[in-house]
């Protein structure tokens, strides 16, 4: 039986993020890491604020990264008390378009607190 490897990447590590402000990670070339198209990420929330996550693509890794049109976020709504154990942990699949370069997205949703997540990024 043939096992394909899961690349794991530390995208985001005990950085605060104010309120109402984002956090975007360095580019992910995918073409060394997801021959299959699997990803999702594992996440911790901290702080009293609210989290959203999402993705954004490009074809050039220094170029203009968006969010495609056809694209959902990530999370919503993700605080230090959401996951299925309430403690701010989370496990989250996702689907990206195709594409060569990837970063992840974090926004402080709420108009009070400040977050730190904590984030790590599956691929197969």
């Amino acid at each position: 039986m043939f096992r394909e490897e899961i690349t794991t990447k530390k995208l985001f590590i005990g950085t605060s993020i104010a309120k109402n402000t984002s956090l975007t990670s360095d580019a992910v070339d995918l073409r060394l890491h997801s021959p299959n198209g699997l990803f999702s990420v594992y996440f911790i929330i901290t702080g009293t604020g609210t989290a959203k996550i999402e993705y954004l693509v490009c074809s050039e890794e220094n170029g203009q990264y968006i969010e495609p049109s056809t694209a959902s976020d990530i999370a919503t709504g993700q605080t230090a008390t959401s996951g299925p154990g309430s403690d701010g942990v989370n496990f989250v699949a996702f689907e990206p378009e195709l594409t060569p370069f990837l970063k992840i997205r974090i926004t402080e949703t709420g108009t009070s607190a400040a977050i730190t997540p904590n984030l790590w990024l599956n691929m197969q």
